[in-house]
């Protein structure tokens, strides 16, 4: 795996905790993209485990094998917010889902598009 990984790099203490996260790809120092928001009650550990499934290779949010053996591409983990109240969370969570439209969720609620529509999307992001 070539990518870079950021992995909470401003506030890797309060990711410990609950909150909504967002994963963001950056290429050749361009502006990050959104990818992907949601939230959890141990948001590190959850990330831990996107980051997993990521470097796979197996289109997981888009990255392909191809694509993790890039080093040219940066990938972001940010807190964006804590909060430990579940309905809260849930609420900001769907919030900015909406307002933000993450390259690699639906638009349903917070699902995640098909593996295949993901794979397209990172591809044509890189090719932009």
């Amino acid at each position: 795996m070539d990518i870079k990984v950021k992995f909470f790099e401003e506030n890797f203490v309060e990711a410990i905790g609950a909150g909504v996260y967002g994963i963001f790809v950056q290429t050749n120092n361009k502006n990050k993209e959104l990818l992907y928001v949601g939230e959890s009650v141990f948001v590190l550990v959850r990330c831990a485990a996107h980051l997993y499934e990521i470097i796979k290779g197996n289109g997981y949010f888009g990255f392909t094998q191809e694509i993790i053996e890039s080093d040219n591409i940066t990938l972001v983990f940010k807190l964006l917010i804590s909060e430990s109240d579940k309905i809260k969370r849930k609420s900001i969570e769907k919030e900015i889902i909406n307002n933000k439209h993450p390259r690699m969720q639906s638009g349903i609620s917070d699902r995640v598009k098909p593996i295949e529509d993901m794979i397209g999307e990172m591809t044509k992001l890189l090719n932009e």
